[in-house]
């Protein structure tokens, strides 16, 4: 019970806050380009905004979070409660979750592509959970506007830098070790082992970052 209140808080402070009403100008933004594009160059276009959402809403939005969470003094009152660490960020990754899967089931259905949506929406799910974890281990580090750019934009590149090469026709097996190039593949239905142990990895050692980083945030 505790966590599904944690959730219904979430969603009803993303909602306040306008993530639902931006997420929503994109996608409409996202598809109306999707409508347009020729087909030769819709379907890898279709699955790299897709991509993006979790990639943006789990960096942006979570460190955009936690700054005004740290305003409000938020930590400290969850390191007094009875509210897990754990439960925190399964909260958080649930909600943010949401919206990408919203987004990009959204634009899947309207891309004018066939997709195997059960590849697609584990992707999905799986990248959202992945950098919204990314999000709140790098959290610890961010106290203002500035820390927050320094630090999200070389994030950003690192995590999508190397899908440009990757899409370019370098497919060495080696890069499916990176999650991006992973989650590219599975929401595209080609899935493999490797890459699904790598995807799976990858989290659960974010997972375990995002918990020191939130331990720490309580202690500060």
């Amino acid at each position: 019970m505790k966590l599904k209140g944690l959730i219904l808080g979430d969603i009803r402070q993303q909602y306040k806050y306008g993530f639902y009403a931006l997420y929503t100008l994109f996608t409409l933004v996202y598809i109306t380009v999707l409508r347009i594009l020729p087909m030769p160059w819709k379907e890898l276009c279709t699955t790299a905004l897709i991509f993006s959402d979790p990639v943006l809403i789990g960096l942006m939005f979570m460190g955009a979070i936690i700054l005004f969470e740290k305003s409000e003094k938020v930590m400290q009152a969850l390191a007094v409660s009875p509210i897990s660490v754990h439960a925190y960020i399964l909260s958080k990754v649930i909600s943010i979750g949401l919206i990408s899967l919203l987004s990009g089931v959204l634009i899947a259905l309207f891309s004018g592509m066939e997709h195997s949506y059960i590849h697609l929406v584990t992707g999905i799910m799986l990248g959202s959970a992945l950098f919204t974890l990314v999000g709140i281990s790098l959290s610890a580090f961010i106290s203002t506007m500035n820390n927050f750019m320094l630090i999200m934009v070389p994030t950003l590149i690192i995590s999508v830098a190397p899908i440009s090469i990757y899409t370019m026709g370098y497919k060495s097996g080696v890069m499916l070790l990176h999650p991006s190039i992973s989650l590219i593949e599975l929401m595209a239905g080609n899935i493999s082992i490797m890459s699904l142990m790598a995807i799976i990895i990858w989290c659960i050692a974010m997972y375990i970052f995002s918990c020191l980083s939130v331990k720490k945030m309580m202690t500060i």
